[in-house]
């Protein structure tokens, strides 16, 4: 996804990474050499709001999701990591405001 126009930022371990109003473009899993991982991304403050993305790749490989025009986040971005998570980089963007 190199080159993309939005920002990206690593996601170790579960947690909110947006507030409402940013927009969610995707992200890249790679998953460790023992075992299938997974990943679940929610419009919400945790694992109660709704799914908006889902990945899952087998052991020493990757999944990668991209949403050109993006998902428009009405709660927050929060991120759940399954195990067996080498990496997962989350792919978004918060509009500027204009005055």
């Amino acid at each position: 996804m190199p080159g993309l126009p939005y920002g990206h930022t690593a996601v170790a371990a579960d947690r909110l990474v947006e507030e409402a109003g940013a927009v969610y473009h995707g992200g890249v899993l790679k998953s460790t050499a023992d075992d299938a991982a997974t990943v679940d991304v929610y419009d919400g403050v945790d694992t109660n709001g709704e799914l908006i993305d889902s990945y899952q790749c087998a052991k020493s490989n990757r999944d990668v999701h991209v949403f050109e025009r993006g998902i428009v986040i009405r709660t927050g971005i929060y991120v759940d990591l399954g195990s067996n998570v080498s990496a997962f980089t989350l792919h978004y963007e918060v509009p500027r405001v204009r005055e």
